[in-house]
């Protein structure tokens, strides 16, 4: 029996009818969550939880397997009847603050109890296909995992630790106006799309982590044995290095245990882009390991097309990276941009976004042949511009170099239009002040009042970095070398302040062999203080260093005026932003 009916409305958006209860052929399923978790409450079971995005054609052959025809008297209909089954299949009113994933999957499962606590998340997927990882009988092995964690909650080896702060799709502003007003279908990727968009109205899209979610372990050199959950077929490039082998099975990143790919995937995804490193745990002959391993260069990037967002800046072209050979022959740099155009699109020549023609080399943007986040010019451009803006490409054309603008557009996919500026969703943000080392900028700052506080954001440029408000308290109790000095970021404000500065947990830039101990910031950071009378205007003084590996610089004195800001609750993103932030050591 059909659990909902989507119709396809004039103006092409889709809207769902549920049910209020699903009856399978033989496994019951719950179509309301609250209903599930009383369920729960009251028998004890676990509960096998489903996110469903009902209009999306991804998942929808796992889904009817799971869900249509599980046999009863199967393995995995034995293990679905120790559960409380939901299927929930549209977002609306649910948390998803506490069941929060990557929200270009339109199929996820968690396995949960009464009280909300998250066992596991089955899901996820790759750049090429939404069922890349979804497998029967993986899915049976983390239903057993499941009641095995089940079982070591029941026993107190396992403590509860319930939802987390309630966040709701209507909590979304653009969402719910654009989408849950108009009772439209409160889609997965309408969850993705509209948060980033909230976020780049504020000024606090962040591109690198924002639009590029989901590494793809294989990046890593990880390669799953599918069915067999995190039992590792093969290793190749860092995780080979770092001495991890087929036949291991993943067991934890950064110090968290992981049980699925979901998990893993999660986590993964949880990793600031620009962090050296993560530890690994791994089973191997029933011992646990931790290994180092490596991040390579670009270890986040991945293929962008599936998610269709609205912040991503469209290119109208399609291009390749040379090779180290062919750059050697061009005499290119190895580290420099060379992309080859390999494919253009038809509206590129329609409206004049570019001259550009196959076999045309891009080799800069906007006078810039490197950067050391990547070497390739199509992601930079996504990286550091925003859509509808007009850059400058540096171009070999039989061999002769041209310059040819470039203006990026904007997608709206299965999305009305939202006009540019939208003053509810803006912080108020003061002038940018930027620390630079001549005519290079190293560091822009700028701050707002958000309710209570005082938000500092620094955004850093290319391979240059900052260093913590608290470094020389980090730097007590240790041994160090003459000269490991470098100045931390220091601010001040003209009015009263309530407690003490926050600060985006730090990196650390650490050398302990050499005694070199230091901490600090990459990509954008933040800085948050809570003022005694944030209804007024506020002057900002900064002083700060900023290095690269061949050069620092510093500033002293630069001056934000941030603007009086009235009254109005902090959003969301905002809210997530300074949770995240953590207390200076010693304060």
């Amino acid at each position: 029996m059909m659990a909902f009916r989507c119709l396809l409305l004039v103006a092409s958006f889709w809207t769902c009818v549920f049910a209020a209860e699903v009856r399978g052929e033989a496994l019951f399923w719950h179509a309301s969550l609250p209903e599930a978790l009383a369920e729960a409450k009251a028998s004890g079971k676990p509960l096998f939880l489903e996110f469903r995005c009902a209009p999306c054609v991804n998942g929808r052959e796992f889904d009817a397997q799971v869900y249509y025809y599980t046999e009863p008297d199967s393995p995995r209909g034995k293990l679905m009847s120790r559960y409380v089954l939901a299927r929930v299949t549209s977002m609306s009113g649910v948390n998803i603050a506490h069941y929060d994933r990557d929200w270009h999957n339109s199929l996820y499962y968690f396995i949960i109890n009464g009280n909300e606590d998250i066992y596991l998340r089955y899901g996820g997927r790759d750049e090429v296909a939404a069922d890349t990882y979804l497998n029967l009988d993986s899915l049976e092995l983390a239903l057993t995992l499941g009641l095995s964690e089940h079982e070591a909650f029941k026993e107190g080896r396992r403590a509860s630790t319930g939802a987390t702060a309630n966040f709701k799709p209507e909590d979304i502003g653009l969402l719910n106006r654009e989408v849950i007003q108009k009772n439209r279908c409160t889609e997965c990727h309408l969850i993705a799309d509209y948060s980033m968009q909230e976020k780049a109205h504020a000024g606090l899209l962040d591109p690198i982590s924002d639009l590029y979610r989901s590494p793809d372990i294989k990046r890593l050199g990880l390669y799953l044995d599918v069915p067999k959950g995190l039992l590792l077929k093969e290793t190749k490039g860092a995780a080979a290095d770092a001495g991890i082998m087929a036949g291991d099975t993943v067991a934890s990143l950064n110090g968290t245990t992981v049980l699925t790919f979901g998990d893993l995937q999660y986590q993964l995804d949880k990793v600031p882009r620009l962090s050296p490193e993560i530890l690994l745990g791994v089973k191997r002959n029933g011992e646990l390991s931790e290994m180092v391993v490596t991040l390579p260069r670009e270890w986040w990037k991945t293929d962008l097309e599936f998610r269709h967002w609205t912040v991503e800046p469209q290119l109208f072209f399609e291009s390749r990276e040379l090779q180290k050979k062919e750059k050697e022959k061009l005499r290119l740099p190895e580290k420099g941009f060379a992309s080859e155009v390999t494919g253009l699109d038809i509206e590129a020549a329609m409206n004049g976004h570019h001259d550009l023609e196959i076999g045309d080399i891009v080799i800069s943007v906007d006078g810039r042949a490197s950067n050391p986040l990547t070497s390739d010019p199509s992601v930079y451009i996504k990286l550091f511009h925003a859509p509808n803006s007009v850059v400058r490409l540096g171009v070999l054309r039989a061999g002769k170099l041209r310059d040819i603008n470039l203006k990026t557009g904007q997608m709206n996919f299965r999305k009305a239009p939202v006009e540019e500026n939208i003053p509810d969703l803006s912080l108020g943000w003061s002038e940018t002040a930027y620390l630079s080392s001549g005519k290079e900028k190293a560091v822009g700052y700028r701050a707002a009042v958000v309710g209570e506080y005082l938000l500092v954001q620094a955004r850093h440029f290319a391979d240059w970095h900052s260093f913590a408000m608290d470094n020389a308290a980090r730097l007590k109790g240790r041994k160090i070398v003459e000269g490991n000095q470098e100045l931390p970021t220091e601010i001040t404000i003209d009015q009263e302040i309530k407690g003490g500065w926050l600060q985006t947990e730090p990196t650390d830039f650490s050398d302990p062999e050499m005694h070199w101990f230091t901490w600090g910031f990459q990509g954008v950071s933040y800085f948050a203080v809570k003022l005694a009378t944030p209804e007024q205007a506020v002057k900002v003084n900064i002083s700060a260093q900023a290095c690269r590996d061949d050069i620092c610089a510093g500033a002293v004195g630069l001056e934000l005026e941030v603007p009086a800001s009235p009254a109005k609750q902090v959003s969301p993103m905002t809210r997530e932003i300074l949770d995240e932030l953590t207390p200076l050591t010693g304060k």
